[in-house]
């Protein structure tokens, strides 16, 4: 039995959808039933809550292996460290954890980094996913002013990015947690390809037909229309810090972990594009 925590995030709910379509029995763990919504068929539904170990311990009976996600707020080493208080005194063994690249260099990775010493001390058998920045996140964060107005904006200067499509790293990720061999693994997960904003939005106008730009942004006035839109102000630093090193050019890295563990190429951003296409349809500007 396999236990996909977050299973209502981004990769989680990839994860879920990839590792369903295996022969293994599957445990989805959300936050709330709400969140649930229509599992794929096969699938067991179970609420886990970090904060209360007793969710936990229920949902890890009869699992072997987990998919550790931890929500993405100041909290994270923390809440991912009651997770494994309770995995140590369970069944499981093997924790596959989605964590970021970018070692300490930001706050983001830096959590991440802080949660992976954790459970390397726990001696409970760990797969390490560490993702670079997602495609996806163009369309969460960068969908809405590319459909108004033709543009999206940043902090990231000419910073190269080796993003990388989730549905990669949620194939990874059923690897790790379905075969043999991953235990004691740290993977870094890189596309193909380091672009800057500008060759993004360049892809994005070639692909979609109207010119796209990308706007650069110096950090205090990025961050107020942050907290203006309603990001919480840690949230809002984190974000900037990653664009920071984003900036600096320190996640231009390309791997070549995927390929090895897939046995194909990442998915490039063209194509990522174009299978999203749907989420990028100009719209009139709003009023005002």
């Amino acid at each position: 039995m396999i236990l996909i925590t977050g299973a209502s995030g981004n990769v989680g709910k990839e994860v879920l959808k990839q590792v369903a379509q295996t022969k293994v029995q599957v445990r989805a763990a959300f936050q709330s039933a709400s969140k649930a919504g229509v599992p794929p068929p096969g699938v067991e539904i179970v609420t886990v809550d970090y904060n209360q170990p007793q969710t936990l311990r229920a949902a890890l009976k009869g699992v072997e292996r987990v998919f550790l996600v931890g929500p993405p707020t100041a909290q994270l080493p923390a809440l991912e460290g009651k997770a494994m208080e309770v995995i140590t005194q369970s069944d499981v063994r093997q924790v596959v954890k989605l964590s970021a690249m970018g070692g300490r260099e930001a706050i983001f990775p830096r959590q991440h980094a802080q949660s992976e010493d954790y459970i390397q001390s726990t001696g409970v058998p760990y797969t390490f996913l560490r993702p670079n920045g997602f495609m996806q996140n163009i369309v969460n964060y960068n969908a809405p002013t590319i459909n108004t107005q033709n543009a999206f904006y940043g902090s990231e200067g000419d910073g190269r990015v080796s993003q990388i499509d989730i549905r990669d790293v949620a194939a990874v990720a059923v690897k790790a947690l379905t075969e043999d061999g991953h235990a004691g693994k740290a993977y870094t997960l890189t596309g193909s390809e380091a672009l800057t904003n500008r060759e993004i939005a360049q892809i994005l106008s070639e692909e979609l037909g109207r010119e796209i730009a990308y706007i650069n942004l110096q950090p205090a006035p990025l961050r107020e229309a942050l907290l203006s839109a309603g990001v919480p102000a840690w949230n809002a630093d984190a974000l900037l810090d990653l664009q920071r090193l984003y900036r600096e050019g320190k996640a231009a890295n390309v791997t070549r972990d995927v390929e090895q563990i897939l046995g194909r190429k990442p998915i490039r951003f063209v194509q990522f594009v174009r299978d999203y296409r749907h989420a990028f349809e100009a719209r009139g500007k709003a009023a005002g």
